[in-house]
């Protein structure tokens, strides 16, 4: 019996938001606040080269990927992950390389990093980046699509049908780079071996730099108010990272799975909602309420 490596329930797929984002405040558009846009912001600037290095990674493997269901995927992953980058790149260039110009030096010394990478980890490793990456951002769109106004209550519109959509279709796709993983052998010790270059290489120091880069930027890196509400944001009872901190522990289980986490409800009252105004994508706070 041939052994079957896809494990995503259904094949997802949603249309591309039309965004203008150029009535977007730079810094505060998340509930007027600094920080917790400045948060979204930084993950704005890092995440959509790594999106692209994923689909550089992915795209050679697919004609070894005899699957159909699964080839099928790695496809509409590498469409998805694309329409991400591009549209978060969009954002990036109009609102924040042109007021911190600093971040577009980052991005492009993490390219390079990338590119180094891709050529000297061997193939198992370097996709156990992107399983890292897809867990880590499935673990902060499942929460927040489920409670979006803990993390974005009274936010601008347009923003939050930008991560709405992105964290719908990471969900969606959520378990392709494991699947891809899998099939090409990769074991549970390379998995968490990657987290932790994903963590100690790219995530923390990328997201810290930035921080600090954009609070200095606009003045406020010296309040103390500033970091208490960033410790809030981040580990208070509903903050981003003491939310998802028990799925990010699911790693490094040796059961772990995507799916062992149901996003399919999510998935389709996402659905349900654009079957229901087919106009506009949902642009509200409160959608889910």
């Amino acid at each position: 019996m041939k052994i079957t490596y896809s494990t995503t329930p259904a094949a997802f797929s949603f249309p591309i938001p039309e965004l203008d984002f150029r009535d977007c405040s730079a810094n505060r558009w998340n509930g007027g606040s600094i920080v917790r846009s400045h948060f979204w912001n930084c993950m704005s600037s890092l995440l959509p080269n790594i999106e692209f290095c994923a689909i550089r990674s992915l795209m050679p493997l697919v004609k070894l990927i005899d699957e159909p269901k699964l080839h099928a995927e790695v496809k509409l992953f590498c469409d998805q992950e694309a329409a991400h980058g591009t549209t978060h790149s969009r954002f990036n260039s109009l609102h924040l390389h042109t007021r911190y110009p600093f971040l577009l030096k980052m991005e492009n010394w993490e390219r390079r990093m990338f590119s180094l990478m891709a050529k000297v980890f061997p193939r198992k490793l370097f996709l156990s980046l992107f399983v890292a990456v897809e867990h880590w951002t499935a673990a902060f769109s499942q929460f927040g699509l489920a409670e979006p106004d803990e993390w974005f209550g009274n936010c601008d519109s347009t923003m939050f049908s930008l991560w709405e959509w992105h964290a719908v279709e990471e969900l969606a796709h959520k378990s392709v780079c494991y699947d891809v993983y899998r099939f090409f052998k990769g074991g549970f010790f390379l998995q968490v071996i990657g987290m932790l270059i994903l963590l100690l290489l790219i995530m923390l120091p990328g997201i810290v730099l930035r921080l600090v880069y954009v609070f200095a930027k606009d003045g406020v890196w010296w309040r103390l108010s500033t970091y208490i509400e960033l410790c809030k944001y981040l580990f208070a009872r509903q903050g981003v990272l003491r939310k998802t901190f028990g799925d990010f522990l699911s790693f490094f289980n040796p059961r772990y799975r995507p799916w062992n986490v149901d996003s399919k409800p999510l998935i389709d009252a996402y659905l349900s909602r654009l079957d229901g105004n087919t106009d506009t994508l949902p642009t509200s706070c409160h959608a889910f309420d």
